[in-house]
């Protein structure tokens, strides 16, 4: 291989340090995961635009006894792009990135985004302009 890329090297070097810790010593979750509330997750070293990194998820659907969720990655600072298929928060400083819905092991999930000491949920009218936009 000429001209490796050393740091997307040592970035997937580290992502499969954390994935084998995620899937060979899962710690035990002692908080709910609730549809339409906000949680941080590791996505992983993804290739090209895929988001990755730790970072926060809107979780969209749970499955009873399932193993994995719907979720939309979520900038961590409001984009304000006009992009129709980003959908800006109105509590959050935060952009969904609706074109990234995807499912994950709910292993993947480290924690609740908290404010007040309750897990942040998004509003109604986020919901309904989130929900038209993955229908599109």
């Amino acid at each position: 291989m000429k001209n490796i890329p050393y740091d997307d090297l040592e970035m997937f070097m580290d992502w499969t340090k954390t994935k084998s810790e995620l899937k060979f010593n899962p710690q035990s979750r002692t908080f709910p995961i609730i549809p339409n509330c906000i949680y941080w997750a590791y996505m992983g070293c993804n290739i090209g635009s895929e988001e990755g990194k730790h970072r926060p998820v809107l979780i969209t659907r749970t499955y009873p006894n399932s193993p994995t969720v719907t979720v939309l990655p979520l900038t961590t600072q409001r984009l304000n792009d006009g992009k129709q298929y980003h959908v800006d928060l109105e509590k959050q400083n935060s952009t969904v990135l609706v074109e990234q819905l995807r499912v994950i092991d709910i292993l993947r999930i480290d924690k609740p985004m908290r404010k007040n000491g309750l897990i942040v949920s998004i509003t109604e009218k986020d919901w309904k302009a989130i929900d038209y936009q993955v229908r599109r």
